[in-house]
């Protein structure tokens, strides 16, 4: 009797193990900060697996029964990866806020084409962005942002329960309305760029008709970028700030649904 309690015992343990290890083990993959490509991946999965014997004894009586078939655990993971997918790219699409507002800044300041490639979005990107997207991260950690996230990804279990299909159409959804309110920060960030070049564009087009034989291009690209270069010198701490902000609040707010 005794064996068979203890073995029952640790195969729910070991259970429960492998659902949270799957979500959180997902989620810390591709949250910024830790799941960037210049993070080992050894480091990153050592990570999860602490963390997922961390929360076994608080989320272990939250666990499904132990399916009977391989297909049904199969079903089971698949769920939980989405669960972790969905949250870790919910805060990677925040970091994508700088990265927009990065780029829209470089058009405005003709250095759109000073590109070089990004390893927190895996591809090629402008310097501004590679630039203002670095400092976002480095500002995750030194705020303590990143445990906001980590709690994030643990109170997930109150509102998407294991063995629940999670409803994608509403992760569709809110993945949606986010991006939207990501693009328009990412427009308020970058608004005095924006209205510097239009002025700028708009000063040159009447120097180019009171002057037709003016290289407007060349001489005035020179003066554009120093300016541009100045006035984000002088926004960089209300972006950042106006960005922690916005992420905070929009963490939060996860926080206070699940």
């Amino acid at each position: 009797m005794v064996p068979s309690l203890l073995e029952q015992f640790l195969v729910s343990e070991l259970f429960a193990f492998l659902m949270i290890f799957v979500r959180v083990g997902t989620g810390i993959m591709v949250l910024p900060g830790f799941g960037e490509a210049y993070v080992s991946t050894r480091i990153r999965l050592i990570f999860a697996l602490m963390m997922s014997l961390a929360l076994v004894p608080i989320f272990s009586p939250l666990m499904p029964a132990i399916p009977g078939s391989p297909l049904s655990l199969f079903v089971l993971l698949i769920a939980e990866m989405l669960v972790g997918i969905f949250i870790g790219y919910l805060s990677r699409l925040l970091v994508s806020t700088m990265q927009i507002a990065g780029s829209i800044i470089a058009y405005q300041s003709s250095l759109a084409m000073a590109t070089m490639f990004d390893i927190s979005q895996g591809g090629q990107t402008t310097v501004i962005s590679n630039f203002l997207t670095l400092i976002a991260v480095v500002l995750f950690f030194s705020l303590d942002i990143h445990h906001i996230m980590l709690m994030g990804l643990a109170d997930s279990y109150t509102l998407f329960p294991p063995g629940q299909f999670p409803i994608v159409g509403d992760m569709a959804e809110h993945y949606m309305e986010l991006f939207s309110q990501v693009f328009r920060i990412a427009i308020q960030l970058s608004a005095p760029h924006i209205v510097f070049a239009l002025l700028f564009y708009l000063g040159s087009g009447v120097l180019s008709r009171l002057m037709p034989t003016m290289q407007v291009f060349f001489i005035l690209m020179p003066p554009q970028i120093m300016i541009a270069f100045f006035l984000l010198m002088a926004t960089l701490t209300t972006i950042m700030l106006t960005y922690t902000s916005f992420v905070e609040e929009t963490l939060r707010a996860f926080l206070d649904h699940s």
